[in-house]
């Protein structure tokens, strides 16, 4: 069972254990020999549901879990697919449930909304910048005014655009001596700027499966750019009878081909159905678009096909 935290998480164990179940709380917070002991009673068999965090399941391989539950929205259909593959894998029938509120997704919103310290960043690479040769990160200390948090995420932005690099004992220094500790920075906010729409696309992706009528593994795989023929037959929008929506099989934007919008520039195309389209774009994320706007406005350019 998933759930968004470390009280949640604690709650929930605490109230089906009431209730009878063998249940441990799993995440991040919990000492190291906590967590492996929560690991080996579930995989002996002891504990019947773990609740956790996302910081549970890497390396988990029991091939019996009868159900994996969401208590709320994840943060990504990526995250959301690695978690619901633990499931079921002895090739006997397994339940997967997702708790959904749209506030929830409010939620991850917020927690994405934070602007890059410009700054800051600034004053990080001008401060490696000058410094003739490679520096220790807790030598920043004197120079840059902020935690040691922020100073680490300042450091690995600027690392990501390549202003900054690690020496091989670890030392910092300012890569590119022509480029301007303020434009090190600008770069920095932009790179960061295109993660967080890409991070906020996915979780719109998630409202998309969650709100769904159409068949969600159709919609779920679609997501990964691979197309299922007809409804899997077992999900509840199946069961409902709405999971029969026609899809289009071919077509002027197929599949894997690659596209280029006006504005948003190039992008890959995950899925197609009869009234849209959705589009991961290299810089923003995933886009589900309107056909029908985007053939009367001349929105898409096909470049060519790809093969995934």
């Amino acid at each position: 069972m998933y759930v968004a935290s470390r009280k949640d998480a604690e709650y929930f164990a605490d109230e089906l254990a009431r209730a009878g179940v063998r249940a441990a709380a799993y995440h991040a917070g919990m000492k190291t020999h906590g967590r492996e002991q929560v690991h080996e009673r579930f995989l002996d068999g002891e504990v019947d549901v773990v609740v956790a965090t996302s910081a549970f399941g890497m390396g988990i391989d029991k091939p019996d879990v009868r159900f994996v539950l969401h208590a709320s929205a994840p943060d990504s259909l990526d995250t959301y697919y690695q978690q619901i593959g633990r499931a079921g894998r002895d090739g006997e029938p397994a339940t997967i449930t997702l708790l959904y509120r749209p506030q929830d997704l409010g939620l991850q919103k917020f927690l994405t909304a934070a602007k890059a310290p410009e700054e800051l960043l600034g004053q990080v690479a001008k401060t490696l910048g000058e410094n003739g040769s490679p520096v220790r990160a807790a030598e920043l200390k004197d120079t840059v005014d902020a935690s040691a948090a922020r100073r680490t995420k300042a450091v690995n932005l600027l690392e990501e655009t390549g202003a900054v690099g690690t020496t091989g004992d670890g030392r910092l220094e300012y890569v590119d001596r022509d480029l301007p500790p303020d434009e090190a920075a600008r770069q920095a906010v932009e790179a960061a700027e295109r993660h967080q729409r890409l991070v906020r696309s996915r979780i719109e992706m998630i409202r998309g499966y969650a709100e769904t009528m159409e068949c969600r593994r159709r919609y779920l795989l679609g997501y990964f750019g691979e197309q299922l023929a007809e409804p899997c037959g077992n999900c509840d929008t199946c069961d409902f009878g709405t999971g029969e929506q026609k899809r289009v099989e071919s077509g002027k934007y197929a599949v894997n081909s690659t596209v280029r919008h006006s504005e948003w520039g190039r992008g890959a195309v995950m899925s197609v159905e009869p009234d849209r389209v959705t589009i991961l774009f290299d810089d923003i994320g995933y886009k589900t678009l309107d056909l029908s706007a985007v053939d009367e406005n001349d929105l898409l350019t096909v470049e060519e096909t790809t093969t995934r």
